[in-house]
């Protein structure tokens, strides 16, 4: 049996475990991949080669890794998640959704519940349907069906592979980043050379061609706290709505082309508000005194340190319109009323986290470290996610800051995702790229257009195998993440040692987290498993 007869046979064993992110599913799906190498003639032989490491969080979801040595230092990291989203946009086929082949035969007998493309595809008998078939267990299984391979010839293989599958990509990507540490591990003790990171995230047909891809964008998440100044309806401009604040930042940062980032011919897409609202608990006639809103933000190249600066300068503009447009509004009801009003007026201010902590730390000390892991303590007790305790944090930071003046506070809530690139400044970065022109030709044998991309698109867990500029990235990072060494947990020292260069060659699969979810079962069958094997090759060779 070839590798991707076997990883056929895989795939439904693999969906079968339901595997949403943060259900128990997430473990079984864990599990289950441990059990079946555990059950394996190599690692019997050899245990500690296959790790299985719980994580602390609700379930316990665990990342999964499985070694095969061969011959020397060099290895190649196999990288994939378990996860996989929801089922509800699935509606009455939702009890079919982990079912590939039943679900694939149920939207035959109504192929008008699909949109034209995806029916067209289906009439193919070309395409397989099913929640987690795309994003992303067939990779895994395929990464599945290679170890065993490997496993079975060990002494034959010209390196290592190691097998690392993760929970939690598909929110916070908590398994990875507790992995990083688990792969330094076993590169301490097994003096390994890591040689890439090979991810198989799945791909769409681009331009009638398929794609292999030698990076990762990169993604922050900037949460913009806006704090005003309360007052009642009847006496409105004695105080100044938080609201009128955050919606002259939302309506300059939202999908603003400024914020492209560009790097080797690829951009990235704009900002846009992810989540938003204020901290009042109910109604009353009261303005709202914060509002807050938590931004995507894409890069490419820029660093932490310059979106920084650039939304601090958004903000500053922001800040002063709003203070312009309400003394324009006071103006205009004076003349209209004829009689004044005494007019509050107020400066601009806009801070970084870091800056309202210094502010707030001058003020109370060490008084005010114990409010906030007090406060940390008891919203992680009550299972708080990480970006709501990054507001609280905030919040509470600001409530021991002597200045109640309105001001824009700027930090950074998780997940962090650094992006990679492919400089072709070192010798193991160079070595990839050959490796991938030839993978281009031979592609080009099996009648596969294979183009390289610089960037994965859309955020992935290979942002976790090196880190770039690391010194200015950490200095940012933890002086502007609230929840940072707390909460949140990304060890960058580890990460920099780690430094395996990024490639992501994965199957071919349309409407990725849709109800149409669906893979191209000739190329997963077929060429993927080719394609990988030859990639591997000429990694290790």
């Amino acid at each position: 049996m070839n590798i991707g007869e076997r990883a056929w046979q895989l795939l439904p064993q693999l969906t079968a475990c339901e595997s949403i992110t943060q259900s128990e599913g997430e473990r079984k799906v864990a599990d289950y991949v441990h059990s079946l190498l555990a059950a394996n003639p190599y690692f019997q032989a050899n245990p500690d080669y296959l790790r299985l490491m719980p994580l602390p969080a609700p379930n316990e979801p665990a990342v999964v890794a499985a070694l095969v040595r061969g011959q020397g230092k060099q290895t190649i990291i196999l990288l994939s998640h378990h996860d996989v989203v929801g089922i509800e946009d699935y509606g009455v086929y939702k009890d079919l959704a982990f079912k590939p082949e039943e679900l694939t035969e149920a939207f035959k007998q109504n192929p008008d519940i699909l949109p034209e493309a995806a029916r067209r595809d289906l009439e193919s008998g070309e395409w397989l349907f099913g929640r987690g078939t795309m994003d992303m267990l067939y990779g895994l299984a395929i990464h599945i069906a290679l170890i065993e391979k490997m496993a079975a010839k060990p002494e034959a293989l010209p390196g290592n592979l190691l097998l690392l599958t993760v929970p939690d990509e598909e929110n916070n990507s908590l398994g990875m980043r507790h992995a990083i540490e688990l792969l330094r591990e076993m590169q301490l003790q097994y003096d390994l050379e890591f040689t890439a990171a090979l991810n198989s995230e799945s791909h769409g047909i681009v331009d009638e061609g398929h794609v292999v891809q030698t990076g990762t964008d990169g993604k922050i998440l900037p949460l913009i706290y806006c704090f005003g100044k309360e007052t009642h309806a009847g006496t409105v401009y004695s105080g100044l709505n938080a609201h009128l604040l955050m919606a002259e930042v939302t309506s300059r940062l939202e999908l603003n082309p400024d914020f492209f980032d560009s790097a080797a011919g690829e951009v990235s897409f704009p900002p846009t508000l992810l989540l938003g609202g204020d901290l009042k608990q109910r109604y009353n006639v009261s303005t709202p005194t914060v509002a807050w809103g938590f931004f995507n933000v894409f890069t490419l190249a820029a660093s932490p340190k310059v979106m920084m600066q650039k939304l601090k300068a958004l903000c500053e503009e922001a800040m002063v319109a709003a203070l312009e447009k309400h003394k324009q509004s006071v103006q205009a009801w004076e003349k209209v009323a004829g009689k004044p009003i005494n007019l509050v007026e107020w400066k601009p201010q806009v801070l970084t986290y870091a800056q309202l902590w210094q502010q707030a730390y001058e003020a109370h000390g060490e008084e005010l470290v114990k409010s906030i892991d007090s406060l940390t303590q008891r919203l992680q007790a009550d299972g708080v996610d990480l970006q709501r305790l990054t507001l609280e944090i905030i919040h509470e930071t600001h409530r021991h800051c002597p200045n109640r003046d309105p001001k824009i506070v700027i930090a950074l809530a998780p997940p962090y995702y650094p992006h990679i690139r492919n400089r072709r400044e070192t010798a193991k970065e160079l070595h990839v790229m050959e490796a991938v022109e030839k993978l281009q030709a031979y592609a080009q044998k099996l009648g596969v257009n294979l183009k390289h991309e610089e960037f994965y698109l859309g955020i992935s867990d290979s942002s976790y195998v090196m880190l770039q500029d690391a010194t200015e990235v950490a200095e940012v990072i933890k002086e502007n993440c609230p929840t940072w060494g707390s909460a949140y947990h990304l060890p960058l020292d580890a990460l920099s040692e780690i430094n395996a260069p990024a490639v992501n060659m994965g199957a071919f699969g349309r409407d990725i987290h849709k109800y149409t979810e669906r893979l191209h079962v000739p190329f997963a069958k077929e060429v993927l498993p080719k394609l990988i094997e030859r990639l591997i090759a000429d990694l290790l060779a």
